[in-house]
């Protein structure tokens, strides 16, 4: 640009002076100054030219006289652009020592915002906390790009060092700032992950949609996961019940949310919460993972349970999950001859160690010892991987005499 200004700097002094020559030419003026004493008299013509010789020699006086500053700066500058670029090599290879210092050297010339948060890394790859925050302190400014890109580097740092519930609180600020921020999202999802903060990992997902990390089959996997590990963290009945009212009605209509979220209730000590959505699961589709919780009933609820499954079992007479699940109700029920029934059924179309085990005891209470002995070891042959045995027949009653 002062290349462009000077040209046509020069070209206008041209122009004036092919304008003005001829008249000069024909007239060249008259100049006359008197000083104390002394007179001076010359053509306006030979003024100008003074004038322009003295101005010339001035400024070439000036340049030699600054030449040996301008050397030396260039020259310092030459050497700092050396030891940035020496700095920068440094970190790439991971030599955290030489790095810190060729970039100090540098940075003493002439800071820069690239420079700094270079020296932060540096820092931090030798455990030095307190000249990490000098030199991001040093990177930063109160407003603007260069504050954002400084919180960004000191949140990407907090989290490589494992400090993630520090860093949290940064990229939450600078997601207010850009909503949209790949780099600010994909640490979020990172911090969010190491902290189980799985209710604010399901909030964040359609940001990410957004700002295209994910896309839209991802952003359902994500949202899936985030929800069934908030409900698997819940502390409590209350947070439990607050995190299943959070999610949408599509979500809460999902097998396998519901089924985390009967689990964690039966775990609390609540399988009342999850009958509900249990049964709407199975209304559906008998599904043995859904059979196997809806057993897990409290006194209260069980005979309802029972008669719901009686009433699948009318529907599907063979269905050996459902006759498990009915055979334990019974026997929380104390219903023995009746679970002693669907547990047997159970154990011929599908052997499975928890019926086996709930079989014998009932065999053991009627004084058929044999049969529940063989049942246990059923049970642990199975829990062991090995194949069940045929139990024995009956025994019979000998009448007193």
């Amino acid at each position: 640009m002062k290349r462009i200004v000077l040209i046509a700097a020069i070209l206008g002094a041209l122009i004036a002076t092919a304008l003005v020559a001829p008249r000069l030419l024909e007239d060249p003026g008259y100049v006359m100054i008197d000083l104390g004493a002394w007179r001076i008299e010359m053509s306006l013509v030979t003024l100008v030219g003074a004038v322009l010789l003295v101005w010339v020699a001035i400024s070439l006086t000036i340049a030699l006289l600054r030449l040996p500053s301008r050397a030396w700066r260039r020259g310092r500058q030459m050497r700092a652009d050396r030891q940035l670029e020496n700095g920068l090599l440094a970190l790439t290879e991971g030599d955290w020592q030489r790095a810190e210092k060729e970039l100090g050297k540098s940075l003493a010339y002439r800071g820069s915002t690239v420079g700094y948060l270079a020296a932060a890394r540096a820092a931090q790859g030798q455990a030095e906390v307190s000249r990490r925050d000098r030199w991001l302190k040093l990177a930063d400014s109160r407003f603007g790009r260069r504050h954002f890109i400084t919180g960004l580097a000191r949140a990407r740092l907090l989290t490589g060092e494992g400090r993630s519930e520090e860093a949290v609180p940064v990229l939450e600020d600078l997601h207010l700032q850009k909503p949209r921020h790949a780099g600010v999202l994909r640490l979020l999802l990172q911090a969010y992950q190491d902290l189980d903060r799985w209710r604010d990992l399901r909030l964040l997902t359609p940001a990410l949609r957004r700002a295209g990390i994910i896309d839209r089959e991802r952003t359902d996997e994500l949202t899936r996961l985030a929800a069934s590990r908030e409900l698997q963290a819940s502390p409590d009945v209350d947070a439990l019940q607050q995190a299943w009212r959070g999610l949408s009605r599509k979500q809460r209509k999902e097998r396998d949310l519901v089924m985390t979220y009967a689990r964690r209730a039966s775990e609390l000590g609540r399988p009342a919460l999850g009958g509900p959505e249990l049964k709407r699961v199975l209304d559906k589709e008998l599904d043995h993972e859904a059979l196997d919780l809806y057993a897990e009933a409290g006194d209260a609820e069980r005979a309802g349970r029972i008669a719901d499954c009686e009433s699948w079992l009318r529907k599907a007479p063979d269905h050996p999950a459902l006759h498990r699940a009915l055979g334990l109700m019974y026997l929380g029920d104390r219903q023995y001859e009746n679970a002693r029934v669907s547990l047997e059924q159970a154990v011929q179309s599908q052997p499975d160690g928890e019926a086996y085990a709930a079989l014998g005891r009932i065999q053991d209470r009627s004084g058929q010892t044999e049969a529940a002995m063989q049942c246990y070891r059923n049970a642990l042959r199975l829990k062991q991987g090995r194949g069940a045995m045929p139990l024995p027949p009956p025994e019979e009653k000998t009448p007193d005499n």
